[in-house]
């Protein structure tokens, strides 16, 4: 499911740029291989190279413009940034919808098996892209995901070789167990909402997915876990089932703040320091 043709052109295309004090952050895009293009930011430092790379995805409730704080900091230590907007988050809801059809379309697209696929395939192709590059270090490749991106990257991990180091923030071992089984209100609303055959479609499609059929599989690539005591959305079995799972080398941290990780500066210093460690950036 997640195979993808990659002699697909990347036509690539920067619709604008803006230039600060030591790097310029770009306004990009690139071919998706299930069509459209894929919005993003590219954070490239002014000087030096060939540039270390992280690639970012955000958490369900953002976008490309999630970590630019973060990638905007790592590119003064050298650091080129790849923020991509994930699937489900590339389009706007019609205005003039009642509350009911926006509540239906939101289930609907939670429900998509594919744009779960696609996120995770164009995650690997802006890994292309990278590679497309002539100043970026190739051997120096590290990613960072949090929540939908943690939970996604869970899956990259086990199938693409070409990044060596994770950060996954507040990710699900098992999607489809979360939606079969937590009290969380929008889990039960989905379940409530969907006809019954219409659910278990949707859980036998998306079961074989879940991260923890892939999480073995990312030696030698290393792995940071970062989780919330008392997450909203991710229960503390789930949380432990995602490390003791994961190939190694590995490494867990636990903080005490939301599902978000709003303001825990603790988190943001801790995996700004693997990241820097991870990539061989040298910090003084």
């Amino acid at each position: 499911m997640l195979d993808y043709e990659r002699s697909l052109p990347l036509d690539f295309e920067e619709s604008s740029c803006i230039e600060k004090d030591g790097y310029t952050v770009r306004d990009v895009s690139y071919l998706s291989p299930y069509g459209g293009k894929v919005p993003a930011y590219l954070v490239v430092p002014d000087t030096g190279g060939p540039f270390p790379a992280v690639v970012f995805m955000h958490p369900g409730q953002g976008s490309r413009i999630t970590f630019l704080h973060e990638a905007e900091a790592l590119a003064l230590k050298g650091i080129v940034s790849l923020l991509i907007t994930a699937p489900a988050m590339r389009s706007r809801f019609p205005k003039d919808l009642s509350e009911e059809q926006k509540l239906n379309l939101m289930i609907e697209t939670i429900t998509n098996i594919r744009q779960y696929t696609q996120t995770v395939v164009d995650i690997q192709r802006g890994v292309d892209l990278l590679c497309s590059f002539g100043n970026i270090d190739l051997n120096r490749l590290a990613y960072i995901g949090h929540s939908l991106g943690a939970t996604w990257g869970g899956v990259l991990a086990g199938v693409e070789e070409r990044i060596k180091s994770y950060i996954l923030m507040a990710g699900f071992p098992s999607v489809s167990e979360w939606h079969k089984t937590s009290e969380h209100p929008l889990a039960a609303l989905i379940r409530a909402k969907l006809p019954r055959e219409q659910f278990n479609k949707f859980i036998s499609e998306l079961e074989p997915l879940n991260a923890i059929h892939y999480i073995n599989k990312a030696t030698p690539a290393s792995l940071l876990f970062q989780f919330v005591h008392d997450d909203e959305f991710v229960p503390k079995h789930q949380a432990d089932t995602f490390y003791s799972v994961a190939s190694s080398p590995k490494e867990i941290s636990w903080y005490k703040t939301d599902h978000l990780f709003t303001n825990c500066d603790s988190a943001y210093q801790e995996r700004t320091q693997w990241i820097i460690k991870q990539l061989g950036i040298n910090d003084n």
